[in-house]
């Protein structure tokens, strides 16, 4: 009898503080996680497309962390949209926006090597969303 996928996933001791997250830093899940954990984080980085792993894969800490990540993303990224229409703030608003784009690329990147990666003021944002 080979063993399920499921066997291998970490107890609830194994993870950090309230929110659920992996205590990784930047190291690989034990097991590797499933091409379909790996999607699901890399559409969480995906405008409108991070509400899917946020529900579908609810208790997933992998791709819970990363739909958490991409959810305050898809926000600020909606919020520069909004207010870079023509205004004085543009400037302000368009440099927001490159650095929403580059944190989600980042993202990708981490989540298609399969690393969990804190990123720098989304991941603390994340952490206080209770959802």
């Amino acid at each position: 009898m080979s063993n399920s996928f499921f066997d291998h996933e970490k107890h609830d001791d194994e993870f950090s503080g309230e929110s659920g997250i992996p205590d990784l830093d930047n190291e690989k899940l034990d097991s590797g996680p499933a091409e379909d954990r790996r999607m699901a984080a890399i559409m969480a980085y995906i405008p409108f497309l991070c509400f899917i792993p946020l529900i579908k894969m609810r208790d997933d800490p992998y791709a819970y962390f990363h739909a958490r990540q991409g959810l305050v993303l898809f926000f600020i990224e909606i919020v520069a949209l909004i207010f870079s229409f023509p205004h004085i703030s543009q400037l302000f608003w368009v440099a927001i926006l490159i650095a929403c784009i580059g944190s989600a690329l980042a993202g990708v990147w981490f989540a298609v090597q399969g690393k969990t990666y804190r990123l720098p003021i989304i991941s603390n944002l994340a952490d206080k969303i209770k959802i």
